[in-house]
């Protein structure tokens, strides 16, 4: 291999190491209890959203009306959501970024 071959070959080794940590680019992780804690309160945690993105988490009940709330993501990411379910039975919880796409879901019950 000559230097100038090594030369021309630089450019290409920076664009494909870009690439790498395009495609290395942690996707959101959203976490949802399966029931309350003791207070009554279920908390919706996610990490590696866009920072300072808003979060919308849709509560959803066969007995009632979808409840949607929105949370702030802080700078590194992250969101803690806290819930006080209003009656009892199985909740679907959706969550969707800021342009609208579902990043997680999960299910919790309450019985009281």
């Amino acid at each position: 291999m000559t230097r100038w071959t090594s030369i021309l070959r630089a450019p290409l080794l920076v664009a494909a190491l870009a690439l790498g940590s395009v495609a290395l680019a942690a996707e959101p992780l959203v976490s949802v209890p399966s029931t309350p804690d003791a207070s009554g309160k279920v908390v919706i945690k996610g990490k590696a959203v866009a920072p300072l993105a808003n979060v919308t988490v849709r509560f959803a009940n066969p007995q009632a009306s979808p409840i949607d709330m929105v949370a702030q993501a802080a700078a590194d990411g992250t969101f803690a959501l806290s819930f006080l379910p209003p009656i009892t039975g199985a909740y679907k919880v959706t969550v969707y970024d800021s342009a609208g796409r579902l990043i997680g879901q999960g299910n919790f019950g309450v019985i009281r």
